[in-house]
């Protein structure tokens, strides 16, 4: 027997690396055969995940999302440069007291694709998940030499606030590369399922701001719609990122891609997959979002899409909603061991799964055993 194991991060306790790496420790002294396919979805993480499948990173001078001056990391395959939104404009880089979309900006993860483009990238691939933003990306375009203007012919880009202000584009000069997008976010732009209304409150704002910013978003829109003829409200997954997702796709031709989809090409899912008779993945939690797709949920697809007979077992703190990913994860099991805290879960998470993959190696072996 051989396993496949491809954990996703357990959000705020464990890093994909340290999971996948820890199941895998067990599984190994139990003499059973694996292989390791870190996984990542675009968010946090995402340039870590990146080194350990050897990419090179870079460090470069840019701003977070208050325009404080920072240094954040390209991941570099060859000519292909990944960056991560989360490590110059994410909402882990700011106090929570000092969250507040009204005035953060995507600036600094702009400034991270034109060094990028100047060191010569051929592809980008844009990782937009843990964003502090609700600015529709006019802050990352504006690094990008995009320029929008009052009605007094006035910058107005720092901040959700500045794209109520927008009356007039005008395009950048430059000649970008293939930018794919990775996100696991499918919400549309606008609306109570959007990115003001969804994610904005994440980001600190109160509900007279989530409208003011849905408002924006939309005025944004109808401008971009003018200068661009394309409606972004009717993209799929324009709500990502505060909106990144979809304006990126009209003003940098980018192409939003499950960013799990995009990790499991980078780490040659497949081939590994197919000499694999099981999988083992997960997450913090396996709930009614997990089929909506997210990473183990894609993970376990594919790999049932390369082995029809293979076996699915997903771990993970809290498991709820199980009829609507059965059909792809086989077995669904939680690693906590008695009732605990959400602290203590978070605390103890490496401990747990170790203990549990301890005894998940010893189930499999036993198989392994019988059926020799």
């Amino acid at each position: 027997m051989k396993i496949l194991v491809s954990i996703n991060a357990f959000k705020g306790a464990v890093s994909t690396v340290l999971a996948t790496d820890t199941v895998s420790e067990e599984l190994l002294k139990s003499g059973l055969l694996v292989e390791k396919c870190y996984i990542a979805d675009g968010g946090d993480g995402s340039v870590d995940v990146a080194a350990s499948m050897g990419a090179n990173l870079k460090y470069y001078d840019t701003y977070d999302p208050l325009m404080r001056p920072i240094k954040a990391p390209i991941a570099w395959f060859g000519k292909t440069a990944l960056i991560e939104m989360a490590k110059a404009s994410g909402i882990a880089l700011i106090r929570p007291e000092e969250r507040n979309p009204l005035k953060t900006t995507s600036f600094g993860t702009g400034v991270l694709i034109k060094k990028a483009i100047e060191e010569g990238a051929q592809e980008i691939i844009l990782g937009i998940g843990g964003s502090a933003t609700v600015d529709g990306g006019i802050g990352m375009l504006t690094a990008l030499d995009f320029k929008f203007l009052d009605s007094k012919g006035n910058p107005s880009w720092i901040g959700g606030e500045s794209l109520q202000n927008i009356k007039t584009i005008v395009k950048s000069p430059i000649n970008f590369p293939k930018i794919t997008i990775a996100s696991d976010v499918t919400n549309p732009l606008l609306g109570t399922n959007g990115a003001s209304y969804v994610f904005g409150p994440q980001k600190g704002a109160d509900s007279k701001m989530v409208e003011f910013l849905d408002n924006a978003l939309a005025h944004f829109n109808d401008l971009t719609k003018k200068y661009f003829n394309i409606d972004i409200a009717n993209i799929e997954g324009a709500g990502a990122a505060g909106g990144i997702g979809g304006f990126a796709s009209c003003y940098l031709n980018a192409q939003i891609k499950p960013g799990a989809e995009l990790f499991m090409d980078l780490g040659n899912f497949n081939k590994k997959a197919s000499n694999c008779d099981c999988l083992i993945t997960g997450e913090g939690a396996l709930d009614k979002q997990t089929a909506s797709g997210k990473a183990p949920y894609r993970v376990a697809k594919r790999f049932k899409s390369i082995n029809k007979n293979g076996l699915t077992i997903a771990l993970a703190g809290s498991i709820s909603d199980r009829d609507t990913y059965k059909d792809t994860i086989d077995i669904a099991l939680s690693i906590t061991n008695k009732p605990l805290s959400i602290r203590e879960s978070i605390e103890n998470t490496n401990v747990l799964l170790k203990s549990f993959a301890s005894e998940i190696a010893k189930l499999l072996a036993w198989k392994e055993k019988k059926l020799n």
